[in-house]
């Protein structure tokens, strides 16, 4: 009901902004469904309401670009031009499905908050919330929406005239790997949890485990930039929006990781040594041993 009632507030918001720039106008639809959602994660009293919030708004991004230009025209003089949309649209639909289905298994009910957003309560106490809608909620929301600008660029008159090339080969290549890696780490832990090889005490060595200690945030990450190098085959004038991926990446890589992993070296023993002996992304080690 909360993400039912977000797209309809989006919708209903939508009309009354068509004057502005069709960015800025995305921008205040994106966020008027983050206050809703947000309003819902207050009167539950917990903040993972949001959480599947991240992998249902790109494709409706995605349809909003779709909506903005001539489809008509884009079928008729563009095949090759629908062909790379069609790709970008197919891919971005399956990985929002598979994170969507994988955060809806694992889910336990109202009563779980994510162990992050725990340690916020326990921190900031009353300042919890306003908090909580920045970090939480506004900022996650802004990282998506600047990581999904490449849907302009695929859409742009521009890229109508522009035929698949190289650079869209090697976005395949990143999305797919990508969603390759995020849905077989997160298939073997899940799967290792039910068997009871997951447990509290010992850190899951298994699979891509085994050679990368986060694999599923790797896969995130290739996704991003994935659809990053789509824009930059369609419109290379809009190089600028690599700033979605990049912040992606930073969010991952400078605050999601080192919390889980401070999380692991407390609940685990043997996790110091798994992070002396495997990589934290990349399946090789820099000079540095990470």
């Amino acid at each position: 009901m909360a993400y039912v009632a977000a797209i309809v507030g989006a919708g209903v918001a939508l009309p009354y902004l068509h004057e502005v720039h069709p960015l800025l106008q995305l921008l205040l639809v994106d966020i008027t469904a983050t206050v809703i959602i947000y309003f819902f994660s207050l009167g539950f009293n917990n903040s993972s309401m949001y959480d599947a919030y991240w992998s249902v708004a790109p494709p409706l991004l995605f349809m909003f670009w779709f909506g903005q230009g001539d489809s008509g025209v884009f079928v008729e003089t563009a095949p090759h031009a629908l062909v790379r949309s069609g790709i970008v649209f197919m891919l971005v639909s399956f990985w929002a499905w598979r994170l969507t289905y994988n955060w809806a298994r694992s889910w336990r009910g109202f009563q779980h908050e994510d162990f992050r957003y725990v340690g916020m309560r326990l921190r900031f106490k009353k300042a919890y919330w306003p908090i909580s809608f920045l970090s939480l909620h506004l900022i996650p929301t802004l990282f998506v929406f600047l990581a999904c600008t490449p849907f302009q660029a695929i859409f742009h008159p521009s890229a109508l005239g522009l035929k698949l090339n190289a650079i869209d080969f090697i976005a395949l290549l990143f999305t797919l790997g990508g969603i390759f890696l995020e849905t077989v780490a997160d298939d073997q832990r899940f799967f290792a949890s039910i068997s009871g090889e997951l447990n509290s005490e010992s850190t899951f060595k298994k699979g891509l485990w085994s050679i990368s200690r986060h694999p599923n945030y790797l896969g995130e990450i290739l996704f991003w930039w994935g659809l990053f190098l789509f824009g930059m085959a369609s419109t290379p004038d809009y190089w600028w929006t690599f700033s979605g991926a990049l912040g992606i990446t930073l969010l991952i890589v400078l605050a999601s990781i080192p919390m889980m992993e401070k999380r692991q070296l407390q609940r685990k023993k043997d996790y110091a040594e798994y992070q002396r002996s495997v990589p934290m992304l990349f399946p090789f080690r820099s000079s540095n041993g990470k």
